[in-house]
């Protein structure tokens, strides 16, 4: 199998980034991580909508689902860049609730929401769930066996 030098496989397929590190594979492990969190974000979101119109709530409901539904895909883009990553894991997982949180700023602009201190908490919500995603994504290495 021919690997590009900036991956190497380990255990079970799953990639890491090696030492040689350059700006193409750094920004794959972002963009994946980034990918991640989308569709977590994606498919929470679809399951709330489900599960709310399945028991009839009323809209007051979709504000805290959509807050935990973005929140969930900052944990899991955190995550996963830690874990690719192995280095700095609180700062890949700042770095992607910072993300998410813009995207969550520029989707409810036309609302115009920002006077309220709840908006601010959910912008924050969502960057200490990244960077708890990348607090956590670092320390889950499984331990090498010798021998």
């Amino acid at each position: 199998m021919n690997t590009p030098p900036c991956i190497e496989f380990w255990q079970g397929g799953v990639f890491f980034m090696s030492e040689n590190k350059n700006f193409v594979s750094v920004l794959r492990v972002w963009l994946l991580a980034g990918l991640v969190g989308v569709l977590a974000s994606a498919c929470s979101l679809l399951g709330f909508a489900a599960w709310m119109a399945s028991h009839h709530c009323s809209g007051s409901v979709a504000v805290p689902l959509a807050t935990v539904a973005v929140g969930l895909g900052s944990f899991c883009s955190g995550w996963v860049t830690a874990f690719c990553k192995r280095e700095r894991g609180l700062f890949c997982g700042i770095a992607q609730g910072l993300w998410f949180a813009a995207l969550l700023f520029v989707l409810a602009l036309p609302s115009g929401v920002f006077t309220e201190s709840a908006a601010w908490m959910r912008f924050a919500a969502v960057i200490l769930c990244g960077s708890l995603g990348g607090f956590l994504g670092v320390r889950s290495h499984p331990k090498k066996h010798l021998g």
